[in-house]
């Protein structure tokens, strides 16, 4: 076996070690959470709760916020780079579409998170600033991304913020429409409001 082929291997195994990591400690601050409340718990609870030290918890969240609402640093960075890629034949556009998919994967541990979050982002109306404030990050970075994408000076054109602000709008709409119970399925509805969307930007 060559070299290479054995750091391949290696590099894999620590990112899915990194990955269930993640997922260990996102779960386990939002068990915590429903159990106790969000101001009863600490970050030292949800690093034993996940099996792992304190330190490791910091290398993952910088704060309980950020682990109840489970995006990370990393993710920010893959979802600006997917975005940043010009794939040959798709739209901005289409791009966000795909990388907002990508958020929703439907893997059985992302549906139990996303419900388990969504009950305690409901209930825990102190969440509400820290929610925000991951929005807006996620938000700035795609758009960071868009106008590299596009060659524009940060801010010199409306035109990536827009793209960015609609497409992620587009997606929370399908989700509080399917939440609220409204009819259909949630990738069929998000894919009818990126083609209104499209038909709106030509």
């Amino acid at each position: 076996m060559s070299t290479d082929l054995l750091t391949d291997e290696a590099c894999g195994l620590r990112e899915r070690k990194k990955r269930e990591t993640r997922r260990a400690l996102n779960l386990a601050a939002l068990d915590l959470v429903e159990e106790k409340g969000f101001a009863a718990v600490t970050t030292e609870e949800i690093a034993a709760r996940a099996g792992v030290s304190a330190r490791t918890f910091f290398n993952y969240f910088p704060s309980k916020e950020a682990a109840v609402i489970g995006t990370t640093a990393e993710e920010l960075e893959a979802y600006a780079a997917s975005l940043e890629e010009d794939t040959e034949g798709e739209s901005p556009l289409a791009s966000l579409r795909r990388i907002l998919a990508g958020m929703l994967a439907p893997t059985s541990i992302d549906r139990e998170l996303r419900a388990k979050r969504r009950r305690i982002l409901l209930g825990e109306p102190s969440l509400a600033p820290a929610l925000v404030g991951n929005n807006i990050r996620i938000e700035n970075a795609l758009t960071a991304a868009l106008e590299r994408r596009l060659g524009v000076r940060p801010g010199a054109s409306l035109e990536p913020r827009l793209t960015v602000a609609l497409a992620i709008a587009a997606v929370r709409a399908c989700i509080e429409h399917q939440q609220n119970g409204g009819a259909g399925r949630l990738e069929r509805n998000i894919d009818q409001a990126f083609e209104r969307i499209g038909a709106g930007l030509r």
